[in-house]
């Protein structure tokens, strides 16, 4: 396609005047770097660097054409597409270059502080299930029809990367996709060019104030993916949120219909009776069709049972009948990093998960401080332990050991609020690194710590991610859980301007061994 075609149809001008229809635009790239003949390099501005600066560099390289929110001072043989709103533009043009893909898909996009990466794989699941071939796209990876999974740079890929991924997800036979949309996504347009048959928001939390101006902006940064529902599409929010009727709105005014989810029997889709545990968790469903019918949910947490609300009124939306759905619920797996045991045959859970801000730590926290206060040696049989013996036969309500720490160049207010929820819930809190990036790890435990005062958990301080792990599994006894949360499925560690190998499931392993 040629690049006038594209500025008639997306507006925006040319310079320096053009005549006929331009070159012929073979790709679309945001990374000079990978810049071929015939590309259209897009110059954004960005929070760190401005693409404007490679430029150059992407014209040596063979680019056609650069787009960019304002003129560039560029040779002047070199054709500029200049559009105000260029950062939502790439994702159109990557959508038309690739075929608009999306539109072969049965699209679910998610969106919410916590829960995204565990929504979309129960979603991918339970679609699979009924006989569709999803993608799963976010933080934990990119999974295509084919079953490879591809390492994620973000939790939502670029929107020239994710236009490409879901070509090739199409190409493979794939015909659905359930994929995260972080606010950051969001609010860089890395999705433009795609809508959704279904939009999710699972709930809004104190996150990323880093990046966002205040929990405001945040909201406003995830309203966006309910302006992108296809025609005909649907919303699917958590009643149980106050931030939900925000989202909702937004979704009736784009013609969408608007389904919600509940613990507490007032949406939709509602799950009660809930008891919930390390091995599973019991319910009743109701609503969307479906009569009050027990179910089984292979996940532990109500928070648990609030992803797999939204996951399961999204594969309803998809045509997939409810005994189906039922089926794939009682199948699910959870997501890498979340609530992942680590087998052992001392008789203690060890559990890794992502937990990184305040409501997400007070949610894994109170499911494992809950599972040792009901049947701890009943629970931990199923997470590695024997099934007989000395172990399995404690009967000693067991402690909760909690490893955690902070990123580093991240929202430095959640510091101290994590502190304090370990600090509550925990009996021994051992406060470490997670990734501290440029800044002094001995600055962030600082920060952590004020929040734990005065002191009720023991705690210990280990910069040492290593020797907190091992700490902590030294200090375990039988019927004891240590929870090694923060990182989840990461396997990287990120300390200054290193990057090393480090995966606190294989860390915690190896301790054990």
């Amino acid at each position: 396609m040629r690049l006038g075609d594209f500025v008639q149809q997306l507006g925006g001008s040319l310079l320096p005047a053009v005549t006929g229809s331009g070159p012929e635009i073979a790709g679309v790239r945001l990374d000079s770097r990978r810049v071929a003949a015939g590309d259209l390099f897009c110059a954004l501005p960005g929070t760190r660097t401005d693409g404007a600066e490679f430029a150059r560099d992407a014209l040596r390289r063979g680019a056609a054409a650069i787009l960019a929110p304002r003129p560039l001072e560029l040779p002047a043989a070199s054709v500029q597409w200049v559009h105000p709103e260029a950062r939502a533009v790439v994702g159109r043009v990557a959508a038309r270059l690739f075929g608009h893909p999306g539109r072969e898909l049965f699209t679910v996009g998610i969106t919410g502080t916590n829960g995204k990466t565990t929504t979309a794989h129960l979603a991918g699941q339970m679609l699979q299930h009924a006989g569709r071939k999803p993608a799963v796209l976010g933080t934990a990876g990119n999974r295509l029809a084919d079953g490879r999974v591809l390492p994620a740079t973000h939790t939502t890929p670029d929107a020239c990367a994710l236009q490409e991924l879901l070509m090739r997800h199409v190409e493979m036979g794939g015909d659905a996709v359930a994929m995260e949309t972080s606010s950051h996504a969001l609010d860089q347009d890395r999705t433009a060019g795609l809508e959704f048959d279904v939009a999710v928001f699972t709930n809004l939390t104190r996150d990323h104030l880093d990046y966002h101006a205040d929990l405001d902006a945040y909201s406003a940064a995830k309203e966006r993916l309910f302006r992108q529902i296809k025609r005909g599409g649907a919303a699917v929010v958590n009643a149980d949120d106050p931030v939900s009727e925000r989202m909702a709105r937004v979704a009736r005014e784009s013609g969408a219909r608007v389904f919600t989810y509940s613990t507490r029997s007032r949406g939709d889709l509602c799950a009660s009776h809930v008891q919930t545990g390390l091995r599973g968790t019991q319910l009743f469903l109701h609503g969307m069709g479906i009569s009050r019918t027990r179910a089984w949910l292979p996940l532990a947490g109500r928070y648990n049972v609030e992803n797999a609300l939204a996951a399961f009124a999204s594969v309803l939306l998809s045509g997939a009948s409810p005994s189906k759905a039922l089926e794939g619920l009682a199948t699910v797996r959870s997501a890498p990093g979340r609530l992942e045991p680590v087998p052992n045959d001392r008789g203690i859970a060890v559990l890794v998960d992502y937990a990184h801000s305040e409501a997400a730590l007070e949610n894994v926290c109170r499911v494992v401080r809950a599972s040792l206060e009901r049947e701890p040696a009943r629970e931990f049989v199923t997470l590695g332990a024997p099934a007989a013996g000395a172990h399995a036969e404690a009967a000693r309500s067991g402690r909760l050991i909690v490893v955690f720490g902070c990123g580093g160049d991240r929202d430095t207010g959640k510091r101290a609020p994590m502190g304090r929820v370990v600090n509550e819930l925990a009996d021994v809190a051992i406060v470490t690194s997670d990734n501290p990036r440029s800044e002094d790890p001995a600055r962030i435990l600082a920060e952590i710590e004020l929040g734990m005062q005065p002191a009720r958990a023991e705690r210990i301080t280990l910069p040492d991610r290593r020797d907190a792990i091992a700490r902590a599994l030294a200090l375990a006894e039988p019927g004891d859980a240590v929870l090694i949360a923060g990182k989840g499925h990461e396997t990287t560690q990120t300390i200054g301007s290193h990057v090393y190998d480090f995966d606190d499931r294989k860390v915690a392993a190896e301790c054990l061994r």
